[in-house]
């Protein structure tokens, strides 16, 4: 879905909002970022287009950046917190092996932008507050990467603000200057790369994406050395579990420094546990669950329940607090025992950090696909390349919000200069679905099948349209899909299709 979003928008042409996409879905298209497609790539990368080769993506760049900026807002983290520099290097290494962050790598890949949230919670411990510009700068950046990563970025603004008033650090009228500089940075940026292009950004699974209350002890398979607890699905986008490594320093920690707990009801931090909080109570949703044990439903409002559906995989909500927790477990420590204890305690808890995650990262080089230039689809016959220099469109009959040949055709149109209605979208327009669906149904009830359109039908879609065939006109069956195609006979002659193609019954032959 993320990357074919980017093959399609590399070989669109520009227009506004820059980022987009309309191959990617004809009626029901939006943009390269309502594909997870990120922009902060996609957008520069197709400027680009003319200098790169044909099968191009930028996954491996990203993850490469991720990696190194986690590591490196980690270490920041850690000297503003006046941790020495090798103990901010172990912390750097224990956020680098995450398993909520590891863990979107391979399944949504925008959202490996994790350090995003490390950089706002470098800019919310800063000792001196930064420049105006620059929440400004991360809240921009952060529009382009993922809309769930720009909520807690601005959750996190949110509290530095209040914290900077509070503690005098600010005036009210630089306070105001600097909202309306952030909220401008972040609402062109969200214009720009088109995440707000369709009428409404809600979809169902708000109270099934959730955090279950066990996550935080639940390895959820990333525990080489602690069994997995009891849970349900869905559970998996709300994966807290911060390693053992980190749980073993956050145990001793308390132990040992418990007293500065205090600390965090102070004007410094109070407004950031606050804000964290109510992330966490987000996360749990309106459905709370324990292992396997739901806990009954809390009634909201509608509105609410409205706003919701926005980040209906709430369970995400849950990393600002994760991030926390590791930086409790080494400041704890570091306020209460002697550096080198604490610089051979770190050491000793990121060794156990790395043994102890390798079960959940160590599958990414079991269970990948090997790199390659092409992925194999069923889509062999030379008629396909034929058709795609007469017909510049795919469609699909019946509409579904999900085709189950979505990534071949759309594999097949993005690199054949064609658009594709059989498409997959992280939000799909209700309005512009069901323009579609009106579409399909109309064609099949007047047959007016476009002519410049390749169809590919189900079985009962095809008996339908047999009945407006014509000679010229092909209805076949070809690698496994029903196609109808208007003036489409010569070119399976040219293709050497089976001169007696497939022919699917009548609805009366069907009944029979």
């Amino acid at each position: 879905m993320h990357t074919l979003g980017w093959w399609f928008f590399r070989v669109t042409p520009w227009g506004l909002p820059l980022g987009a996409n309309p191959r990617n879905g004809l009626e029901i298209s939006s943009s390269v970022a309502l594909s997870d497609s990120l922009p902060l790539f996609a957008i520069p990368f197709k400027a680009l287009s003319p200098l790169l080769p044909p099968v191009f993506q930028y996954w491996g760049l990203w993850f490469l950046l991720s990696m190194v900026l986690q590591a490196v807002f980690g270490y920041a983290i850690g000297r503003e917190l006046r941790l020495g520099k090798i103990v901010s290097l172990l912390l750097a290494a224990c956020l680098v092996l995450t398993p909520a962050f590891l863990f979107r790598l391979p399944i949504h890949m925008a959202l490996a932008g994790h350090w995003t949230l490390l950089a706002a919670l470098y800019l919310y411990v800063k000792r001196e507050p930064p420049r105006r510009f620059v929440w400004a700068l991360l809240l921009g950046v952060t529009a382009a990467v993922h809309g769930y990563l720009l909520a807690m970025v601005l959750a996190i603004w949110i509290a530095a603000i209040v914290q900077r008033l509070w503690l005098k650090r600010v005036t009210w009228q630089q306070a105001l200057l600097e909202v309306a500089l952030g909220a401008a940075a972040a609402g062109v940026v969200l214009w720009a790369a088109g995440f707000l292009m369709t009428s409404s950004l809600g979809a169902d699974g708000f109270g099934f994406y959730r955090m279950n209350l066990n996550s935080f002890l639940n390895p959820d398979r990333w525990s080489l050395l602690l069994p997995d607890l009891p849970s349900v699905p869905g559970d998996y986008e709300g994966l807290s579990y911060p390693g053992l490594g980190v749980l073993l320093l956050l145990v001793l920690g308390l132990v040992l420094a418990a007293p500065r707990l205090k600390a965090v009801f102070s004007p410094r931090w109070l407004p950031l546990l606050l804000v964290v909080l109510g992330l966490a109570l987000f996360a749990v949703s309106d459905k709370p669950v324990f292992g396997t044990t739901e806990l009954g439903t809390i009634p909201l409002p509608g509105f609410v329940l409205n706003f919701a559906s926005m980040f209906r995989a709430s369970g995400r909500m849950i990393w600002p607090a994760g991030y926390l927790v590791v930086l409790l477990a080494f400041v704890l420590l570091d306020r209460k025992l002697d550096a080198r204890w604490v610089a051979g305690l770190a050491a000793a808890a990121v060794l156990i950090q790395a043994v102890d995650t390798s079960h959940g990262w160590r599958q990414f080089s079991t269970t990948q696909l090997p790199p390659s230039a092409q992925w194999p689809t069923p889509i062999k016959s030379p008629f396909w390349l034929l058709a795609s220099k007469h017909y510049g469109k795919i469609r699909a009959i019946p509409v579904k919000k999900l085709n189950r040949s979505w990534a071949e055709l759309s594999y097949f149109a993005a690199f054949h200069n064609m658009a594709s209605d059989a498409t997959w979208l992280g939000r799909l327009d209700a309005k512009d679905f069901k323009s579609l669906d009106k579409l399909a149904t109309a064609t099949l009830r007047r047959g007016d099948f476009q002519p410049d359109a390749l169809y590919v039908l189900d079985p009962g879609a095809a008996a339908i349209a047999r009945q407006f065939a014509k000679p010229q006109d092909l209805l076949a069956r070809v690698d496994g899909f029903i196609l109808f195609a208007r003036n489409g006979r010569a070119l399976a002659d040219a293709a050497h299709l089976d001169p007696v193609p497939y022919l699917p019954p009548t609805p009366a032959e069907a009944d029979k």
